[in-house]
Parts: structure tokens; sequence; C-alpha cells
């Protein structure tokens, strides 16, 4: 029988090693538990992420429906003071300290082929402009269509919605825009000054 060399014995040593390395079950449920906890903890904190984002996302739109419904019943001429106090109930129903909101009426020539604003109010953080009858046909795709004369509210709202962990997401704004008709006038007008 021919003696191995050397490195056959290692070859074979290491192979033995393997093989015994490879039926051994010891310590297998901490090596998994080490490479799945990482994976397992982004994931908890990934949902829950999403959890936060969606519950804001619904917040802000049950909060604009909210408050664009007090308008839309609203039978008298609108002032400063109200459009501040209905952001002021948008701020306490959503409860996100860097809120925008614009509210705006406008309605729809159909000689002209183009919205005409009656008037918008600004409120919150700066940034959005009062809507004009410029920015208003810029945005005519997301303006609903309307009969010659009818007037509309549009609500529109805005936060920066910052994550509460960084899974690979970066912060963005959340926008909410609603539409909606004067349910007991056919106008919501603006309190100017001038007697109506």
């Amino acid at each position: 029988m021919p003696v191995p060399s050397s490195s056959q014995s290692r070859r074979v040593r290491a192979g033995a090693w393997f093989g015994r390395f490879r039926r051994n079950e010891q310590g297998a449920i901490a090596l998994e538990a080490i490479i799945l906890a990482p994976l397992l903890l982004w994931c908890f904190v990934a949902m829950f992420s999403f959890f936060d984002m969606l519950r804001m996302q619904s917040m802000n739109q049950k909060a604009t429906f909210t408050v664009a419904d007090a308008y839309s019943r609203e039978t008298n001429k609108i002032d400063d003071t109200f459009v501040t106090n209905s952001f002021s109930l948008m701020k306490s129903l959503v409860r996100h300290h860097n809120l925008q909101m614009r509210v705006s009426v406008l309605d729809y020539n159909a000689d002209e082929d183009r919205y005409v604003v009656k008037w918008s109010k600004v409120r919150g953080a700066s940034g959005q402009d009062p809507l004009s009858d410029t920015s208003a046909t810029a945005m005519r795709e997301k303006l609903p269509l309307i009969s010659s004369g009818d007037e509309f509210i549009l609500f529109e709202t805005w936060n920066d919605y910052q994550l509460p962990f960084k899974i690979g997401m970066d912060d963005f704004e959340m926008r909410t825009r609603l539409f909606m008709n004067p349910r007991f006038t056919s106008q919501l007008k603006w309190d100017d000054g001038t007697p109506s």
C-alpha cells in the first residue's frame, strides 16, 4: 500500500472536516438568527413606517373632507376669519406642524373654454400662492368637467411627511385635492366688504 503524500493527506483531512461540518447541526439556529435578524428587524420597521404613512394620509383626507364640507354648507359670504378658523380646525384634526391649505372658488366659461378663479385664499407655511386664472388653466387636466357658469370649491392641502425611520424611501410631500359644489346656494362668495 503506497503512503499518501502530504498534499493528499491534507485533502483527505479537509474533506473529512467539511463532511463533519456539513453534518454537524450544533448552532444552526443561532446562525440562522444572525442571518435573518436584520431582515426581520427591517421588515418590522418598514411595516411601522408604511402604517404611519397610510395613517397620516387617511387623517389628511378625512380632515380635508370635514373642512371642505363646512365650506360647501356655508350660505354666508366667506371672510378671512372663516378661512383662518377653518385652517386652525384643519391643523387640530391633522396634528401636523407644517400644513398648508388653499381654498379656491372657480367657475367654467365655455365661451372662452377656460376656468375662472372667483377667489382663492392660502393659509399655512409659505410656498403656495393663491390660485390664479393662469395656474387654473395650467392644471385644467386635474379639474372637473362642469357646465358653463357652474361654480365649484377647490380645496387643497399640503404637508411634508417625514418617515419615522429611513427604510429606503425619502421624505415627501402629501397632497390632498378635493372638489365640492356649494350645497345650499349656487355661489360661495367672498366678503370683500361690499353689501350683497
